[in-house]
């Protein structure tokens, strides 16, 4: 009859992770619970499932929780603001020299500029970096 205890375990679990924002922590653990509730009806003795629970636990920690916590990283990663700019191209409206600034549109919207070479009106650049309200910019 431990398997019982091992579903409530599992459904504790997941309650715990659905209502908290521990990045599939508890999940590793009801993985674990599940498990040892499968073994439970092999009639394997309790220790070894206390073992097994531990053991897949554990595993599940170390390597299921890094992929998924990886996943999630890369769903979420939304530029917005300036950072939405950086890589996106834009047209020179006032010439750009090295230690002098000019002008460039993006998205409809004029932004001083600055960059490393000889920019001249009406050239295509792409936008290498946000300094404050300056946009850095590269051929």
């Amino acid at each position: 009859m431990l398997w019982i205890s091992w579903l409530i375990a599992v459904f504790v679990l997941i309650i715990l992770e659905l209502s908290t924002a521990s990045m599939f922590f508890f999940t590793c653990f009801a993985l674990g619970a599940f498990a040892a509730g499968v073994l439970s009806f092999t009639g394997a003795p309790n220790i070894w499932q206390y073992v097994f629970f531990a053991c897949i636990s554990i595993l599940s920690l170390f390597i299921i929780r890094p992929l998924f916590r990886k996943a999630m990283k890369k769903a979420d990663t939304i530029k917005t603001n300036v950072d939405s700019l950086i890589g996106k191209n834009a047209v020179v409206t006032k010439k750009i020299v090295p230690l002098e600034d000019g002008f460039v549109k993006v998205d409809g919207e004029i932004w001083l500029a600055y960059g490393d070479e000889v920019f001249g009106e009406g050239d295509i650049v792409k936008v290498e970096s946000v300094s404050g309200t300056k946009l850095k910019v590269k051929k």
